[in-house]
């Protein structure tokens, strides 16, 4: 046999060190432990800031309304971006046409006018990771300049974007994209359980630290973080392989998505 549980323990103890006050907060004898776990985060590919779609204008956008685009329409302006084509997969107990990212990570986007922006919103929905559904709302400001908004959850499967605009936003300019921000497949409880000191890119430790966001574990919205944590190493994403060190939580894959 290759694969075994040594315990289905949440909380694990070693050693017999005993007294009275400690065994009665632990009810077990011993001192606390937290294994590091090794997770490999797959080899993510460029980020590519119109990989899902480019240039959206004009009738593409809303006019205080909302327009929805799903991989029904996939090749067809706008979207005609680099991601592969739509593929079907089983899903939350349903066959689901889907655009499958590499490995799960954020979602990005950019709205550009030639003078002031209107304010708009993008709803991604899709799956995460373990075919989860999920949601997240990614506002753009009104704005003499660009606007860039990073999503903060990791998608692995999206089936749609829903643009909304409580007024004409025709003259925008919208891409939506993937960025370097990538999902943990195991809840990371808290900044101090992730070991800095344990990130590889392409076999090689990272130099500088990455930037990490434990799980959210307030009640799921389309506003609210990821329900596992996420990390962005320092350096940009070229499909070489990514791994990292963690405490990740044994109990639980984090809140129920949104």
């Amino acid at each position: 046999m290759s694969k075994h549980n040594i315990t289905r323990a949440v909380n694990l103890y070693y050693g017999d060190a005993y007294t009275p006050v400690a065994f009665a907060n632990n009810e077990r004898p011993g001192i606390p432990i937290h294994p590091l776990t090794k997770v490999s985060l797959g080899s993510p590919v460029t980020l590519d800031a119109n990989g899902l779609l480019v240039a959206g204008t004009g009738a593409e956008l809303p006019n205080a309304n909302t327009i929805t685009y799903t991989t029904a329409t996939d090749g067809t302006t706008p979207l005609d971006g680099a991601i592969a084509a739509p593929s079907t997969v089983f899903l939350n107990g349903a066959n689901v046409l889907v655009w499958v990212l590499d490995v799960p990570r954020n979602v990005t986007g950019l709205v550009a006018h030639a003078t002031t922006s209107i304010a708009m919103t993008v709803t991604i929905n899709g799956y995460d990771q373990y075919g989860k559904p999920m949601s997240e709302l990614l506002t753009f400001g009104a704005s003499a300049s660009d606007v860039v908004v990073d999503g903060l959850k990791s998608f692995k499967y999206i089936y749609s974007f829903a643009l909304t605009s409580a007024s004409d936003a025709t003259a925008n300019t919208l891409d939506l994209g993937w960025g370097d921000v990538l999902g943990l497949p195991y809840t990371l409880p808290a900044l101090s359980d992730f070991f800095t000191n344990g990130t590889y890119f392409n076999e090689v430790l990272e130099a500088t630290a990455p930037t990490v966001v434990k799980a959210d574990a307030t009640t799921a919205t389309t506003s609210t973080g990821d329900v596992r944590g996420t990390v962005n190493l320092n350096t940009a994403m070229d499909g070489s392989a990514v791994s990292v060190w963690y405490h990740a939580d044994p109990g639980n894959f984090g809140v129920t998505q949104a």
